[in-house]
């Protein structure tokens, strides 16, 4: 189910205003999420302004279908109390069950246990897991652990340390080293997932288990990693089905350039000098498929940015945004905000203050129209309560 929403938040650094894109329904079952919010990584956002770093504080609603647990976090430094309060639960709860099977929706997902701060939920989610205090320390233990190597100076440095600790680099270690990973790249934050990434191969080579304890989490998780354009190639050649060969296109995309085609012209040229004419003519076919897909992909991407580009340009030459808005709500979708975002951030760039504020104001505007289309209507007589995001260093 989408549980990204993309609210208005304000720096507290230099005051900027600015749209963001925030998770506020975390799947206990969704490895990363769950990995993320435990660590206290979810919805960290970067001021487009200033730079710094700021976590909103806004209501989340964590959910196990598994384990048959529902909780809510009301941040206390929302001080919201009484109806408004209870307005903000429903619409997160009905947001929810709306979105699941109806033999899902089971009545402990209407009444979640409530929650003023994220290290009592936190600790909730952990006790429903049968986590220990005992267990607790050591899972402690493995992530300053992860932390001590991440800062290791040199490769000699790195050596001595895992053979040092070889023992403590178990299933358990590398599980949380790769929720680590997945949590930096849920988040964007390629630098911090290369980081993971790389420590990840460097002691899977090093230590006694663990290329296999890598290899098995990876199954099951279903884990693909394409580490270079060889390895890409290599899984492009074996996919069992166009589906398989698609979602590898999309995920490698980026390795997709001049230098991979050469390669794989090179396997062809080699195979035809070979006289094996028939994998000479699977890989031409498979060379044709991949631009096609990749043709395919990029012009989808190009059309809804396009699409995205010329709502917003409609939008600001109109004299009636609001109706605009109105009529064409059903096309504000993640290109609209990306675009933006992207002409907010080009017009902070250049100085030009009254056009940023101009195009926040229509993303403030897209957003209400969202929320109140998809909140559940009010009873009668009930007043409505007004959406409010609050952030804090």
């Amino acid at each position: 189910m989408p549980t990204q929403q993309v609210v208005p938040a304000l720096c507290p650094n230099c005051k900027a205003r600015f749209t963001a894109p925030v998770n506020n329904i975390i799947d206990g079952q969704d490895t990363a999420m769950k990995a993320a919010f435990l660590q206290g990584r979810t919805n960290l956002i970067q001021c487009p302004q200033c730079g710094v770093n700021i976590s909103p504080s806004i209501p989340i609603l964590y959910y196990d279908l598994e384990k048959e647990i529902s909780l809510v976090l009301v941040p206390s430094e929302l001080n919201v109390l009484g109806p408004d309060q209870e307005k903000m639960i429903g619409d997160l709860t009905n947001r929810l069950v709306n979105s699941l099977p109806a033999e899902q929706r089971k009545f402990y997902l209407f009444n979640p246990k409530q929650f003023l701060s994220r290290e009592s939920m936190v600790k909730a989610i952990l006790e429903a897991d049968g986590i220990t205090e005992e267990t607790l320390e050591t899972q402690v233990a493995k992530a300053k652990l992860i932390e001590e190597f991440l800062k290791t100076p040199d490769d000699a440095a790195l050596k001595e340390m895992v053979a040092a600790h070889d023992a403590e680099l178990d299933q358990e270690f590398f599980e949380i080293l790769t929720a680590y990973m997945q949590a930096a790249q849920m988040e964007g934050d390629q630098a911090r997932f290369q980081a993971f990434f790389a420590l990840r191969q460097i002691l899977g080579e090093q230590s006694t288990q663990g290329k296999e304890v890598i290899a098995e989490i990876d199954a099951k998780l279903g884990l693909v990693i394409i580490q270079s354009q060889e390895e890409l190639l290599e899984r492009l050649q074996n996919a069992p089905n166009d589906e398989e060969r698609e979602s590898l296109v999309v995920s490698g995309h980026a390795m997709l350039d001049y230098t991979f085609f050469q390669k794989l012209t090179s396997k062809i040229d080699q195979a035809t000098k070979n006289g094996d004419s028939k994998t000479a003519q699977a890989l031409k076919t498979l060379r044709t498929q991949i631009l096609d897909i990749k043709a395919k992909h990029e012009k989808e991407t190009q059309a809804a940015l396009e699409k995205a580009t010329e709502l917003l340009k409609k939008i600001l030459q109109s004299n009636r945004p609001d109706k605009i808005l109105a009529e064409k709500l059903d096309e504000v979708d993640e290109a609209f905000f990306f675009i933006l975002r992207a002409n907010i951030e080009e017009a902070r760039r250049q100085n030009q203050e009254e056009p940023a504020k101009a195009l926040e104001m229509v993303g403030n505007m897209a957003l209400a129209m969202l929320q109140q289309r998809y909140a559940p209507q009010p009873d009668a007589g009930q007043a409505e309560a007004q959406p409010q995001i609050v952030t804090s260093e």
